[in-house]
Formats: C-alpha cells, structure tokens, sequence
C-alpha cells in the first residue's frame, strides 16, 4: 500500500494494489475509487484532499503496531 500526496494538485491517493484500473467510480464528487478488472477496490483518490480531509499531520504505518508522523503535509 502506498499513500501520495500531490500538493501541486491538492490530490490524496491511497494505492492498495500496484494493479492498473480498469474502472473507476466516483463515490461522492472529488473522491474515486478505482476498480480492477474483476471488481478490487485498487487505489482511491481524494481531489481538493486538503478541503475534504486534514492533512496537518498525516500518519502512516502499520497499524496498531508502531505509526510515523508526516509533518507539513498540508500547504
């Protein structure tokens, strides 16, 4: 799983598997989810991510296990 944040575009994607899309659903405007051919949610994107969620402090890691703290995440 990969999270990137494209500040130039204020875009958030979660990738949950490197696999291509094939098609893609806009679950609410601004946020898509992506879609294998057979149906797996592959990878979601946030557009205006700094408007729809808060992006002070982004945290990853291995939950519950041990998480790291993402400063300056947010413009």
């Amino acid at each position: 799983m990969n999270i990137a944040y494209f500040k130039d575009m204020d875009s958030l994607y979660i990738e949950l598997s490197p696999e291509t899309a094939t098609q893609a659903w806009e679950a609410q405007e601004g946020v898509v989810i992506n879609l294998s051919e057979d149906g797996r949610v592959v990878g979601i994107e946030i557009e205006q991510a700094s408007i729809k969620t808060n992006l002070d402090l982004l945290r990853v890691g291995d939950f519950p296990g041990e998480v790291h703290a993402v400063a300056g995440a947010s413009h």
